[in-house]
């Protein structure tokens, strides 16, 4: 489901990537079907740890919470046991490289990454059933700060 809610054809960006590894001309293996379902879900499964970092490929027991804060129920997920955290590395620098369209360089100034928004547009068009009716509710409006312009957060709008 998650597949198919992602990708139009993972395979053919699995393929894609793999162009983009031959071309790199790096010592890089190419990646297997199974190595790039694993890579993406070790991305997926990183945000319940996401404070942590490479210490989830690390052989230790216990996560230790940087802060009073973080607790969490899970135990250690030992992410070394699908994949090796220099292969992991690997994957994350040419997983983007599946939606750049260089026939797109000179007229497209965003290439190398508009066709993932195209492919997620057109995927959510075919395959997600939407009401024709929409309601305004809390999280569509605006949040207006009461005592300062921005409320102490910088990427917050000033509405007057």
């Amino acid at each position: 489901m998650f597949l198919d809610l992602m990708f139009l054809n993972w395979k053919e960006r699995l393929t894609k990537m793999n162009q983009a590894i031959e071309k790199a001309k790096q010592k890089t293996r190419q990646f297997t079907k199974q190595e790039f379902l694993v890579g993406l879900g070790l991305i997926i499964g990183a945000a319940e740890f996401a404070q942590n970092g490479k210490e989830l490929f690390q052989k230790s027991g216990v996560l230790e919470p940087e802060n009073e804060n973080r607790n969490t129920l899970t135990t250690h997920p030992h992410f070394e046991k699908h994949m090796s955290l220099s292969r992991f590395k690997e994957f994350r620098k040419f997983l983007p490289s599946m939606y750049v369209d260089e026939t797109k360089i000179e007229t497209d100034p965003w290439y190398q990454f508009s066709g993932a928004v195209d492919e997620f547009n057109m995927i959510r068009r075919k395959r997600v059933v939407a009401s024709s009716w929409i309601s305004a509710d809390e999280s569509m409006s605006a949040w207006k700060p009461r005592t300062t312009d921005k409320g102490g957060l910088p990427n917050i709008s000033f509405i007057v």
